[in-house]
């Protein structure tokens, strides 16, 4: 046999996903009828099929007769009754056979490509996630329920998110969280729905729900615990459920993007979204149409300084909040004004971030007025041997009682804590995590402390 054409059999069998398509590749190959148009001609293929067995006779009868003639070193006649008339001239002179092999080899190259895809195609949509499980013990001095004693085994976030690939410009992002409240009954929610064009990196353009692009935490750590190096997030900049004073989430349009500059990459994020309400002294974000009109507005942008692992950025969000507290006892509408700004290091060893928000509302119900507040937190960490990573963090809200925006929320009151960890990386997709926290909430009694151990994971 031609060591070209055996080279090419045995490529095409082994490469080829589909046992009854590599039979036919090697049939193709036999007769030279190969061309790169083959692969989009279904109708040829199917075609081509219906004479597999004729085929492959053809080609069993074409091989024994090619090793005879390289056994003897000299070109004989292959029977008639043996090949068909295309195969009989290939055989009639080999090097017209590897001339045939080579044009066979180029097109296998398309073949084997499409195949590839067609494989990743067959495994559907890639599904990823991350789930963990906490065991804690918190002090029983606090009465509120945000504060109160506890001690045992929770199930944290089961997560999964989707990232349809549509086509390098078309994008999708699906995030599901299930989750338990602190009755104990679990909820569903789809935390993120982003559909987005790209247009290059200076410019995406996503719409649906999304995390709020304000500082960094909110976006570069969502619902999955495992990402984050901390147990737990800056209490401030929690989730709208879990205690957060700020919009962690937001429906509308967002356009973000970046370009490298002699300084570094900059970057920028602009967002037009529903205007969050306040019920039951829980912000809403309004997922399906701003009942009040009252439209958010807010901007990012940093950079990313060259070779230094710093970043550097600035923040703002303006809207208007209405709504009620927890029990409906009091109302309020406020002009919610923020601006701050946020600093990152991260290198092999060290990792350190800080967030810093100041708030302007005015008061727009109740004639109290423009109420100042802020919030900060700072943190840092140290990485050894890429698996333990000690860290602290200190966080400090100083929040106007007599701002509405912060009075009807039931998370609203000014707190400090100071938080130390440590994270252990089982792998880089698994860590166990260790916090302890003890701090001070501003018309709350006692000391709400906790230590908290979490086993997370991501797949």
């Amino acid at each position: 046999m031609s060591p070209k054409f055996a080279r090419l059999c045995d490529r095409l069998t082994r490469t080829t996903r589909f046992p009854d398509f590599s039979k036919t590749l090697i049939a193709l190959a036999a007769a030279g009828a190969l061309s790169p148009a083959w692969a989009d001609d279904a109708e040829r293929l199917k075609a081509l099929e219906q004479k597999l067995d004729q085929s492959l006779a053809t080609i069993a009868a074409m091989q024994k007769q090619l090793d005879e003639l390289e056994h003897r070193g000299a070109p004989a006649a292959i029977a008639p009754q043996a090949a068909a008339a295309p195969i009989a001239s290939a055989a009639s002179a080999p090097a017209n056979l590897d001339a045939r092999v080579e044009k066979v080899e180029d097109s296998l190259a398309q073949i084997e490509a499409a195949s590839t895809i067609a494989a990743q195609a067959d495994r559907g949509l890639p599904i990823h996630g991350f789930a963990d499980v906490k065991y804690g013990v918190r002090n029983t001095e606090a009465a509120d329920i945000e504060h109160r004693g506890y001690r045992g085994t929770s199930v944290g976030t089961f997560d999964l998110y989707m990232t349809p690939e549509i086509s390098p410009q078309v994008k999708a992002l699906v995030e599901l969280a299930f989750e338990y409240d602190d009755s104990g009954e679990l909820g569903v929610d789809a935390e993120r729905t982003q559909l987005g064009y790209v247009f290059g990196d200076y410019l995406t353009v996503w719409a649906g729900r999304f995390h709020t692009p304000y500082g960094y935490w909110n976006t570069a750590f969502h619902h999955g615990a495992q990402l984050q190096t901390a147990l737990t997030r800056p209490q401030f900049l929690d989730f709208e459920d879990s205690g957060g004073v700020l919009p962690a989430h937001s429906v509308g349009f967002w356009a973000t993007g970046s370009q490298d500059t002699g300084l570094g990459r900059v970057g920028y994020d602009l967002y037009v979204v529903n205007g969050d309400r306040l019920q039951q002294g829980e912000l809403d974000f309004q997922a399906i149409g701003d009942s009040d009109t009252n439209t958010g507005i807010g901007f990012r942008s940093n950079l990313a300084v060259a070779g230094t692992g710093l970043t550097l950025g600035v923040h703002g969000l303006t809207q208007k909040v209405a709504g009620a507290n927890e029990s409906g006892s009091a109302t309020g509408r406020v002009l919610l004004d923020m601006l701050g700004g946020y600093a990152t290091y991260e290198t092999d060893d060290w990792e350190a971030m800080s967030e810093y928000y100041s708030f302007r509302n005015d008061d727009l119900a109740g004639g109290t007025g423009r109420h100042d507040s802020s919030a900060w937190y700072a943190q840092v960490g140290y990485n050894l041997n890429d698996q333990f990573t000690p860290y602290v963090r200190y966080e400090r809200a100083a929040l106007n009682a007599a701002d509405p925006y912060f009075s009807l929320q039931q998370s609203g009151a000014s707190y400090r804590r100071t938080i130390a960890g440590v994270r252990y990386n089982l792998t880089p997709k698994a860590a166990l995590k260790a916090e302890l926290m003890r701090g001070t909430v501003t018309g709350t009694p006692g000391t709400p402390s906790s230590l908290e151990l979490q086993y997370a994971i991501r797949f």
